[in-house]
C-alpha cells in the first residue's frame, strides 16, 4: 500500500501500525464511496434533465406541427440533432433549454399575429369593418359622380334618369358586396373562428349613406 506524501507514519510498528493503514483505508474507502455516489447522483439528474428536455422538445415539435395546420404553413421540418459542440453537460442543457424557451416565444406571438386579421388588427372589427365599406362607398360615390358628371344630359342641365338605378342601387349593391369581400378575405383572424362582417353596418354605410350623398351633390348642382 502507498502511503500518502506528507502523512506520518507511526514508528512503534506491529498492530499500532496495522490499524493506522487500516483507519487510512477505510476513510479512502469511505471517500471513494462519497465521490461514486455524487457522480452517480450527477449522472441521475443529467439523465431526468436530458429526459424532461427530450419529452419538452416533443411536445412543442407537436404543437409546431399543429400550429402549422392551423395556420395553413409549411411543415415545419426538424432534423437530426447534431452533437452538442459544448463539452459541459449542464451548459449544454441550459442552451437547449434556451433555445426552447425563444421557440415557445416566437410560437405565441405568431398565435397572437394569427388571432388577428392582416387588415388593421388594432382596430376593433366594427371599426375595421365600418371603415373597409366606408372606402368601398367612398369609390363607388367617386364613380357615380363620374358617370354623372360625364353624361351628355348634364351638359344640357338634365339630370340623367338613366343613371339613378345604378347611382342609388347598382353601385350600392357593388360596394356593400365588395366591401363584404374585402372583410371576408383579410378582415378575418386565421384561427379563433370566424368573426363578424358587420353586413348591417355595411348595409347602411352602402344603401342609405352613397344615395344621400348622391341627392346632395344633385342638389348642389341643380341650385
Amino acid at each position: 500500500m502507498t502511503e500518502q506524501p506528507g502523512t506520518p507514519m507511526p514508528r512503534d510498528g506491529g498492530w499500532h501500525a496495522y490499524t493506522d493503514h487500516a483507519r487510512r483505508l477505510s476513510a479512502l474507502m469511505h471517500d471513494e464511496r462519497a465521490r461514486a455516489d455524487q457522480q452517480a447522483a450527477a449522472t441521475r439528474e443529467g439523465q431526468a434533465a436530458v429526459d424532461q428536455a427530450t419529452q419538452r422538445l416533443a411536445a412543442q415539435r407537436q404543437h409546431l406541427v399543429a400550429l402549422a395546420a392551423t395556420l395553413r404553413l409549411a411543415e415545419p421540418h426538424v432534423g437530426v440533432v447534431a452533437p452538442s459542440p459544448v463539452p459541459d453537460p449542464q451548459e449544454a442543457l441550459r442552451r437547449a433549454a434556451a433555445a426552447a424557451d425563444a421557440a415557445d416565444t416566437a410560437a405565441a406571438h405568431a398565435h397572437r399575429r394569427a388571432a388577428q386579421p392582416p387588415l388593421l388588427p388594432g382596430l376593433t372589427p366594427l371599426a375595421r369593418n365600418a371603415l373597409v365599406y366606408t372606402a368601398a362607398a367612398t369609390l363607388a360615390t367617386f364613380v357615380s359622380l363620374l358617370m354623372f358628371a360625364v353624361s351628355p344630359d348634364a351638359d344640357f342641365g338634365r339630370i340623367p334618369w338613366h343613371l339613378v338605378p345604378w347611382s342609388l342601387c347598382g353601385l350600392p349593391a357593388l360596394a356593400f358586396f365588395a366591401g363584404y369581400l374585402t372583410i371576408s378575405l383579410v378582415g378575418q383572424p386565421r384561427i379563433g373562428g370566424g368573426g363578424t362582417r358587420s353586413a348591417r353596418a355595411g348595409g347602411v354605410i352602402c344603401f342609405v349613406g352613397m344615395p344621400i350623398l348622391w341627392f346632395i351633390f344633385i342638389a348642389a348642382t341643380r341650385g
